[in-house]
């Protein structure tokens, strides 16, 4: 992009693809019969090695922020993997993205950010539109597989208002070392789950590369520029993003429940970042810390 390009501009939009990126899970792992934890250790093994290369030649870093990364980091994507074979797809994706609600409240509680009148006008419209997706697949799902879901959204939030406590750590570095670290954590689990075929292997390659290392690299250099509580809604683009791929790829139209509640969730960021063009005064990009 540019270097004449606003840095927060720049910054919008690099977490925006992280988004669209992270929207395509759902179709890898539809066509993936592996057992969960070893989709996320091979995910995360071949992120690892794609990012190797572009390590800079700096000290190994290991400090308290890095470490709570890593383990919230491999917490969230592990919980999210599982619930998707334990419940619904939809269910999983709905309640990982209670994330925003968390975010506001730990970037109020720990980093002393105060909620703009916007943020929670959109926050409570994306919300909505969120619970629209939910309604016809919500059912009887197992109760493990919903509160693996919602504890995914918990450990979500709270690995990206750590990423506020780790913005001096460079985005590739911390990138490779969550994705190392989460393969390290989970080889005990998964290590007689490891047999694949070619066509598995291909798979969780790319998902590795594409899906998984390059949005979270992308997401946390876009934190460098951009507002939690704005990146948190920014994402919100995945939900919607995610019934639009399976269509795509498996002919399976979203239902009339999904289209709305996609359209909230679009209605809710367009309030937040139109409002203030269209409006008498605008509110400062950056919130109160």
């Amino acid at each position: 992009m540019p270097q004449s390009i606003n840095p927060s501009v720049r910054g919008h939009w690099l977490i925006f693809s992280a988004a669209v990126l992270w929207s395509l899970a759902g179709i890898f792992i539809k066509h993936l019969d592996v057992p969960p934890l070893a989709i996320v250790f091979y995910r995360s093994f071949f992120a690892c090695l794609v990012f190797t290369p572009f390590l800079r030649r700096s000290p190994w870093q290991l400090n308290w922020p890095i470490l709570a990364s890593v383990l919230t980091y491999t917490a969230a994507i592990s919980a999210f993997v599982t619930a998707n074979k334990l419940t619904t797809a939809a269910n999983a994706i709905v309640l990982q993205y209670t994330a925003p609600i968390f975010v506001f409240l730990f970037a109020r509680l720990v980093l002393g950010e105060k909620i703009s009148r916007l943020n929670s006008v959109a926050l409570v419209l994306a919300m909505v539109g969120v619970c629209a997706i939910s309604v016809e697949s919500v059912g009887q799902p197992e109760m493990s597989g919903v509160m693996l879901a919602l504890s995914s959204g918990v450990l979500f939030a709270a690995y990206m208002v750590n990423l506020r406590n780790a913005q001096a750590v460079n985005p590739v570095y911390l990138t490779w070392i969550n994705n190392l670290g989460c393969g390290l954590l989970l080889l005990l689990f998964v290590k007689s789950q490891l047999s694949l075929d070619q066509h598995q292997l291909a798979i969780l390659a790319v998902m590795g590369a594409v899906q998984l290392g390059l949005p979270y690299f992308l997401f946390s250099k876009g934190l460098q520029s951009v507002p939690l509580q704005e990146a948190s809604l920014i994402a919100l683009i995945e939900p919607v993003l995610n019934p639009v791929w399976v269509a795509l790829a498996f002919g399976e139209i979203p239902s009339v429940p999904t289209i709305a509640g996609g359209g909230l969730i679009l209605f809710g960021l367009a309030v937040r970042y139109l409002a203030p063009w269209l409006g008498k005064s605008r509110e400062p990009i950056r919130l109160a810390s």
